[in-house]
């Protein structure tokens, strides 16, 4: 773990205070305290190495632990409560993320020859040890070089780590791809966009009419889907970098500081450069209890 901890600290692009810099396409979380956040979105599934302290995901019907040198595969799309805890030495949290899509894993049945899976989406959060196997093949998909096709090959061999450990992972691809999240998709690539309805659809090569219906039959619409993508990106980029708060609101479409410091405490109870405060300086315990919409 400690030559995991290296590399990955070795690829931190620019270095930050309270432990916060972008590390290429991926997420590091850093928490100097303990911070529990209710209702965090899961647009994409994704791994989470536990690098220090503690990580508690309250899951239906109980919650799943994960400490330092083990890693949790979370499904998508999903809301969950969570705490992000110090360790008994008092040294922050710590925490890789590393998104996949339900195509990586089709792609991963295919290639090699795993059973059949049962007809069952209601698998949840899963965990894994961390052996020498994984942290194997996590350190070699986090030294790939800029390549995108050798990145995602790579990333396959942690999947099928991963899905050695245990086989329910592969049930992850039954969760199939959601218009919701197929319009998140478009949105993400540029959040700062004054994003129409019209060019989305010709994005997704549908009518108007027809991508209403189908985001009313999944209980959204599209102007939500991008006010609660926006704020749950300004949400990671707290907690997982230092840039600026008036940065941070530029990146996710604000136009105005103070109408981002006002939706972000209508959505989490507290302004933007609070939240940060609390989760990297101050000795209190932050509980950020407003919900997220989730499509």
């Amino acid at each position: 773990m400690n030559d995991l901890i290296a590399l990955i600290d070795s690829l931190q692009t620019q270095p930050a205070s309270h432990g916060k810099s972008p590390l290429k396409h991926l997420g590091l979380i850093s928490c100097a305290n303990t911070v529990h956040i209710s209702h965090v979105p899961f647009y994409e599934h994704c791994i989470v190495v536990v690098l220090s302290g503690r990580k508690v995901i309250f899951d239906t019907p109980g919650k799943v632990t994960c400490e330092a040198g083990a890693a949790l595969a979370i499904p998508a799309p999903g809301s969950f409560n969570l705490c992000n805890e110090r360790d008994v030495d008092g040294r922050q949290y710590r925490a890789l993320i590393i998104p996949f899509t339900h195509l990586q894993l089709e792609r991963l049945r295919k290639i090699h020859d795993f059973a059949q899976i049962g007809q069952h989406t209601d698998v949840g959060v899963l965990k894994f040890t961390c052996d020498e196997v994984l942290l194997a093949s996590l350190k070699h998909y986090l030294a790939s070089p800029a390549e995108p096709r050798i990145q995602a090959h790579r990333l396959i061999e942690v999947l099928l780590v991963l899905a050695e450990q245990d086989a329910r992972l592969l049930s992850y691809s039954l969760n199939q791809e959601s218009w919701s999240q197929k319009v998140q998709a478009v949105l993400a690539a540029d959040l700062g966009r004054e994003w129409q309805l019209a060019e989305v659809c010709h994005r997704l090569a549908t009518s108007e009419s027809s991508l209403r219906r189908r985001l009313h039959a999944e209980g959204v619409g599209f102007r939500d889907l991008l006010y609660e993508l926006r704020l749950s990106s300004a949400l990671a980029q707290l907690l997982q970098t230092s840039v600026p708060v008036y940065q941070i609101a530029y990146d996710c479409g604000y136009q105005s500081v103070s109408r981002f410091t006002s939706n972000f405490r209508k959505r989490f109870g507290l302004p933007p450069s609070e939240f940060r405060a609390s989760v990297s300086e101050s000795e209190q315990i932050l509980a950020v209890t407003e919900q997220v919409a989730m499509s």
